[in-house]
C-alpha cells in the first residue's frame, strides 16, 4: 500500500493528529494564523509567574499526570510537593484495576509529614475507562459484590468536589475536581453526557486554585483539527472562574501546555478555531485550499495578531500584570499508542 494516501490523508481516529501538510493544504489560513499566534505567545512568555521562592517559602512542586490506563510509567516519576491525576486510571475500570492503580498511587505518598520521600498530597480524579466510579458504568460483576468499597488510604479522590491542602511553609491550594466527560463511548463509559449539553457552567467554586478535569476546554489541548473535542461550556466556565492551574488529559494527541491569558487576542483565537474548525469543517471534510477564498478568515486573524502584538507589548514593554492560567494536558500515553511515551508535567505554584 502506498504511504502517500495516509500521508495525506485525514487519520484513521478523530483522537490521532493529522500531518502538518494535511492540514496546510485544507486549512491553509488557520494554519498561518495558529503559527504566529503561538509565536507572539511564546515571546510573551508564560502567563503566570509562582511567587518569589525563599528558604522559607519554596514554590509549591506540582506533578501532574494522566491517562495511565493500567501502566505504571517505567521511570521515577519527579520529584514534587503534591501529584495530580487527571484520570483514565485503568482500561476495563473494574474495581480491581481500580484499586491496583490507586495501590501504586498511595505507594509514592510520603510515609510521614517531613519525610523526604514522595509526595505531601496526592489528588485524583477519573476518567471515562474508570467505569467503577459511576454506578451507571459499572460492570455486572462490579455490581453483585457493590458492598466492596475502594481503599484510598490518604489520596484525595475528587467526583464534583473540592479539597483544600496545607503545605510546610503555610500556603494553601483549594482544588476542585470533576470528572464529566462529552459521550465518547458506549455505556460501559463513565460520567459521559450528550455532546452540546451544558454539564459545566456555575460548577466550579469561584475560589478554586486549581482544576482537575478529565476532559479539556475546547480549542485548548484537544485536536481542533477534529472539530474541537474538548467542550464549550468547559470553556465558558473557566474563562469565568479562572484557575491558576488547570490540570487535563482524555485527549492523548493534546499533550502539552499552555497558558492562557484571558484577553481580548485569546477569545478572538478561539473564535478562529471555531470559524475554522467548527461545525463539522473539523471532521475531515473540508475541500483543499478552499480557507484561501474566506475573507473574513483573514479578517478574523489580522485581529487576533494585532491583539497579539499588544499583548505582548503590554507585557515585555509596560510590565503588565501576568495573571493567566496555566492550561496542562498531562496524559501520558502517547497519541493513540497503548505505551506511556509522554513525560509527567511539572508546574510551579
Amino acid at each position: 500500500m502506498s504511504l502517500l494516501p495516509a500521508f495525506l490523508g485525514p487519520p484513521r481516529s478523530q483522537f490521532a493528529s493529522t500531518s502538518f501538510i494535511y492540514e496546510a493544504i485544507h486549512h491553509p489560513v488557520t494554519v498561518l494564523i495558529t503559527f504566529l499566534h503561538y509565536l507572539i505567545l511564546y515571546l510573551r512568555g508564560p502567563s503566570y509567574k509562582p511567587p518569589v521562592p525563599s528558604k522559607t517559602k519554596p514554590s509549591i512542586r506540582v506533578v501532574c499526570i494522566s491517562d495511565t490506563h493500567s501502566k505504571i510509567p517505567p521511570a521515577t516519576l519527579p520529584k514534587g510537593d503534591i501529584l495530580i491525576h487527571a484520570g483514565d486510571l485503568t482500561n476495563s475500570g473494574s474495581r480491581a484495576q481500580i484499586q491496583q492503580t490507586v495501590d501504586w498511587l498511595k505507594s509514592l505518598q510520603k510515609p510521614w509529614p517531613g519525610s523526604s520521600d514522595g509526595y505531601m498530597h496526592i489528588v485524583v480524579v477519573c476518567g471515562n475507562h474508570d467505569a467503577y466510579l459511576d454506578e451507571r458504568s459499572r460492570s455486572a460483576h462490579d455490581k453483585a459484590y457493590k458492598n466492596q468499597t475502594l481503599s484510598w488510604g490518604k489520596i484525595h479522590y475528587l467526583q464534583h468536589s473540592s479539597v483544600t491542602l496545607s503545605f510546610l511553609d503555610g500556603r494553601k491550594l483549594k482544588i476542585y475536581g470533576a470528572p464529566q466527560i462529552p459521550r465518547c463511548g458506549g455505556k460501559d463509559f463513565a460520567f459521559q453526557y450528550e455532546r452540546g449539553q451544558d454539564a459545566w457552567t456555575d460548577t466550579v467554586p469561584d475560589d478554586a486554585d486549581v482544576l482537575v478535569t478529565h476532559n479539556p476546554p475546547k480549542w485548548h489541548l484537544d485536536l481542533a483539527t477534529s472539530g474541537g473535542l474538548g467542550d464549550e461550556f468547559e470553556l465558558q466556565e473557566i474563562w469565568r472562574t479562572k484557575p491558576t492551574l488547570q490540570v487535563c488529559g482524555h485527549v492523548h494527541s493534546g499533550y502539552g501546555k499552555e497558558y492562557l491569558w484571558w484577553d481580548k487576542a485569546q477569545k478572538l483565537f478561539e473564535e478562529v478555531r471555531e470559524h475554522a474548525y467548527g461545525n463539522g469543517k473539523g471532521q475531515f471534510t473540508q475541500t483543499p485550499l478552499v480557507e484561501l477564498l474566506d475573507i473574513s478568515l483573514y479578517i478574523k486573524g489580522m485581529r487576533v495578531i494585532w491583539e497579539d502584538l499588544k499583548g505582548l507589548a503590554w507585557s515585555r514593554l509596560w510590565g503588565g500584570a501576568r495573571q493567566g492560567t496555566i492550561l496542562v494536558n498531562a496524559a501520558l500515553t502517547r497519541q493513540t499508542t497503548n505505551q506511556l511515551g509522554n513525560k509527567p508535567q511539572v508546574v510551579l505554584l
